[in-house]
């Protein structure tokens, strides 16, 4: 894109701006003036072309009245010199009006010589002028060839009217459905009408025919019918594409209906020659239905007339407001050109002005525009720049000035900061040797918290051996404790088996009394089993109450037992927390000793860096003085601007107000021993 916009940037750069505004609109206005001159052309062109078939209209309909009186004078003379007498005076009647027409034609041919039809007019003339001298001397048959010929000539005439008048290719279909039936559909139906009308009539009165003139009758008759059936569908046609000349046309189509009745009665007077009437009557009849169907034609060219009219209006119309909508938008463009070549000028010159006054050091020029614009935007721009420059300026001549009072400052102090120095420095060297001594002590602490630690975790060792010992007591004595429970289940069983066998025994007891002396061992033995059984249930009363004591004993000493577990679990845990506690006693003992040798580390390199700082006070007075040169050179500098009264003053001030501070801040610090602002970048710079 860069590369296909160089030339043109180039040549904009070379043009200043008004030359820039005129090459461009010259540039655009260019295209739109050919466009509008060639629209401008075709509308003319079109209005013309439609004047020009407004003249061919008038010459086809002075033609078409010519063609008719020529028609009618064939007929009549062919009738006067076929032996009608009557038929001179309407002939002679004709022949006036055709000299008339001819004066009609041409007043009409010379106010359309845009048409160059002279010489087609001179051979209509020439051919009626030779009609006019051999009408003395002329025959029927040659009189009547003479007039077709008039009339041939007519039709070419008519048909080269529409070519050169440009009627023949009509753009809008009504007017060319009119045309075409103005031209090409009438004039040859009246021939043919009159042709029947003028050779019927003098059949009729004569009752005879020339050679073939049967044939050239009939096929006429059969022409003219198929012609005439075409105009109604043309008419159709024309209604379709403009239903307004349906009002005003549709009246006429009678004519077409009397001239088909024509046509059916020559059929049935002259090629039939049934119901015959007179020459006259047929005659008559023949020239009615040719006057209709001429007022038809008149008709329509009266309506193809207002039909171009109309159109030439409406061409006219347009033209002219493309012409007011043209210049009407070249007028706009104009103005509103001016208006943008006017606002984007006075920006950029005013822009100029100002950027040249702050080039020459000016900067109270304030410059603002109201366009919403680019150049709006850059104009802003610029203004908002100039003021903050010029703030950056007083900004600056305030850090100058600033920088020149405070290096007198910082040239004063350095004395003060050596002698602060070094005392920092001694006072850091007794800190350093306290701190050697709480080092030992530390160290010393530390070992005896490893041996307290040591025995610590000796007694929680012992402690927890003695806790694993009772709990294995306990665990003992829930054995017996469950062995006297099953032998306390094993006498009850031997008491039941006991009080059982008693049961039996005196059962057997009383079994043998009811036997007699037959059962009286048994009951013998039965006495024995008896008192064996009470003899066991005593003693296993005895040993119950034996085991029972025992178990209760084992109980108490359980439960004696399993108190020992607990205190001795706690005792595990206590001796546990001590170990735990005297391990983090040492750990924190080998911390704080670490920290101490870092403090240590710390104070030596304060010291380091503090007899470094003794060393570079020396150059920052040095370069307090070096800095009051360079703010001097800095102020001179920006003295070459010129600044608003406000802005110029506003850096004293502050200035001063700054330098007010800067004692009590030196009493401050000098107060807390503290390294001045000079001092801290030094630090800084050594730790990095």
């Amino acid at each position: 894109m860069k590369i296909l916009l160089a030339p043109a940037v180039a040549l904009m750069r070379r043009l200043r701006l008004l030359p820039k505004f005129a090459l461009v609109t010259m540039v655009f206005m260019a295209p739109l003036l050919l466009v509008l001159g060639l629209l401008y052309a075709e509308l003319h062109k079109e209005v013309r072309t439609a004047e020009r078939e407004r003249v061919g209209v008038r010459y086809v309909v002075a033609l078409e009245d010519m063609m008719r009186l020529v028609q009618q004078h064939r007929a009549l003379r062919h009738l006067a010199l076929s032996g009608n007498a009557g038929m001179q005076e309407p002939a002679e009647h004709a022949r006036n009006g055709i000299k008339t027409q001819l004066a009609v034609v041409d007043s009409i041919d010379r106010s359309s010589r845009e048409l160059d039809l002279e010489t087609a007019w001179r051979s209509v003339r020439d051919a009626w002028d030779a009609v006019e001298q051999n009408i003395p001397s002329s025959k029927a048959k040659d009189s009547y060839a003479a007039h077709s010929a008039v009339i041939e000539q007519i039709t070419k005439l008519n048909a080269l009217v529409a070519d050169r008048s440009g009627l023949t290719l009509d753009p809008e279909l009504d007017s060319y459905h009119l045309t075409a039936m103005l031209i090409n559909g009438f004039p040859p139906i009246s021939d043919m009408l009159s042709t029947i009308a003028g050779r019927g009539a003098a059949y009729i009165d004569t009752g005879l025919l020339e050679a073939n003139e049967d044939m050239l009758l009939s096929s006429s008759v059969m022409v003219a019918t198929r012609d005439l059936g075409r105009i109604p569908v043309q008419f159709a046609s024309v209604f379709r594409e403009n239903p307004g000349l349906k009002r005003t046309l549709e009246g006429h189509l009678a004519s077409v209906t009397d001239a088909t009745a024509f046509l059916e009665r020559a059929q049935d007077e002259v090629l039939k020659s049934f119901n015959q009437t007179s020459g006259k009557e047929f005659f008559e009849a023949g020239s009615k239905s040719i006057d209709g169907i001429f007022a038809t034609a008149r008709a329509s060219a009266v309506e193809l007339d207002s039909l171009l009219s109309q159109r030439i209006e409406l061409l006219r119309a347009r033209l002219f407001l493309i012409v007011i909508a043209a210049l009407g938008g070249l007028a706009v463009s104009a103005y509103l050109l001016g208006g943008f070549y006017v606002s984007f000028s006075r920006e950029v010159y005013e822009l100029e002005h100002a950027v040249k006054r702050a080039a020459a050091g000016d900067l109270t020029v304030q410059v603002s525009s109201s366009a919403k614009d680019e150049i709006g935007g850059l104009v802003n721009s610029f203004g908002k720049m100039n003021g903050e420059l010029a703030q950056l300026v007083a900004q600056v001549r305030q850090a100058s000035e600033t920088i020149t009072l405070t290096s007198h400052e910082i040239a004063a102090d350095s004395g003060d900061l050596s002698a602060r120095t070094e005392s920092q420095a001694s006072s850091l060297q007794q800190t350093a040797s306290s701190m050697e001594e709480l080092t030992a002590t530390v160290r010393l602490n530390d070992h005896h918290a490893a041996a307290a630690n040591e025995l610590a975790l000796s007694a929680a060792g012992v402690a927890a051996k003695g806790g694993e010992v009772v709990n294995q007591v306990i665990e003992r004595m829930g054995v017996i404790k469950e062995s006297s429970a099953r032998i306390m289940d094993i006498i009850q069983v031997i008491d039941g088996i006991a009080f059982q066998t008693n049961i039996l025994a005196l059962n057997a007891a009383v079994e043998a009394a009811r036997a007699g002396e037959q059962g009286r061992g048994f009951a013998v033995v039965a006495a024995e089993v008896r008192g064996l059984a009470q003899r066991s249930a005593g003693a296993a009363k005895e040993i119950k109450a034996l085991i029972e004591s025992s178990v209760t004993e084992i109980e108490q000493g359980h439960k004696l037992v399993t108190t020992a577990g607990g205190t001795m679990d706690e005792i595990v845990n206590s001796v546990q927390k001590v170990a735990s506690i005297m391990n983090d006693m040492t750990a924190a003992s080998r911390e704080q000793t670490a920290g101490i040798e870092q403090v240590n580390q710390a104070l030596s390199q304060m010291d380091e860096v503090t007899q470094r700082n003794a060393a570079l006070v020396e150059h920052a007075a040095d370069a307090a003085a070096l800095l009051q040169q360079q703010a001097a050179s800095l102020s001179s500098a920006v003295e070459a601007f010129k600044l608003d009264a406000p802005a110029a003053e506003a850096p004293a001030v502050l200035a001063l107000a700054s330098v007010t501070h800067l004692p009590e801040n030196k009493v401050r610090l000098q107060g807390r021993h503290a390294p001045s602002s000079f001092e801290e970048p030094l630090l800084i710079e050594k730790r990095a």
